[in-house]
């Protein structure tokens, strides 16, 4: 009996040599004997591809069949205090067609494919480093909802909170708090820090501006501190008159510019 069980192990290992040496280890590329070519190995793609792509140096958006789905979910799950954000990229090696900004040509042309009253969308762009290659063809626009009211407005990578004239009072508002409360959550998780800094409108001189930029960028620090976020993970300065996003010409102009402007910093 223990002869037989040698003789059927010796049996087992030929065979397994032998359909290793047939099917397993033939070199990428090769071809076997049924004549069938051998693939290469495939390079691993992204788990979450756009539906959206473009060529290098093209404007013209390529979609594909998940598009309309992935677009009926951005429209529908875009609330009524929020903006889309539609941001167009280029890599630094494409060439610019007629002098136009490629990244902005592509946001345009994307936003076009949505039925949303300009009011509702905000189109960026930026530039990328590096070359612009096939797998890369995803990586040309991004999506982003943004918060948008008369005392929140979140653009790109920033949120400006707005203040009444000469306000620097303590923070009392449920809508500027709950908002707040939402970056306290996500900063004390992931360790990033906070980046405040004041702004003001032209009324006034310029050193009293300059102090209640600062004041106002620490009403917001106070209130994120009071919340249990570390010293450490919270800056705060001021800009004064220095830096408008709109005309102090009038007072539509000078309300945008009373702010305190919140950057999340990875």
């Amino acid at each position: 009996m223990r002869w037989l069980l040698i003789i059927l192990l010796l049996l087992v290992g030929v065979l397994y040599w032998y359909m290793a040496k047939e099917y397993c280890c033939e070199p990428v590329g090769s071809v076997s004997q049924s004549g069938a070519t051998a693939l290469a190995p495939v390079k691993k793609l992204p788990t979450k591809i756009l539906p959206v792509g473009f060529n290098c140096s093209d404007d013209t958006p390529k979609l594909s069949d998940r598009w309309k789905s992935f677009q009926d979910s951005i429209i529908n799950n875009l609330k009524d205090n929020q903006i889309l954000q539609i941001k167009g990229l280029n890599y630094s090696n494409e060439m610019k067609s007629s002098g136009k900004s490629l990244a902005l040509s592509r946001a345009n042309n994307v936003r076009a494919l949505f039925k949303l009253g300009d009011e509702r969308i905000k189109i960026v762009e930026a530039s990328k480093t590096g070359n612009c290659e096939h797998d890369r063809q995803h990586e040309m626009v991004t999506f982003k909802a943004l918060i948008n009211t008369v005392k929140i407005k979140e653009v790109d990578d920033r949120t400006s909170i707005y203040f009444p004239f000469n306000s620097t009072n303590k923070l009392n508002d449920g809508e500027v708090e709950a908002y707040l409360n939402d970056v306290i959550e996500r900063v004390k998780k992931s360790g990033e820090r906070i980046k405040l800094t004041g702004h003001t409108d032209d009324v006034g001189e310029a050193a009293s501006n300059l102090a209640l930029g600062q004041r106002r960028a620490d009403v917001i620090k106070n209130y994120l501190l009071s919340k249990g976020l570390p010293a450490n993970q919270v800056v705060s300065t001021s800009a004064g008159e220095s830096s408008p996003v709109a005309t102090n010409a009038t007072e539509k102009g000078k309300a945008d510019n009373r702010r305190t402007e919140l950057q999340i910093i990875k």
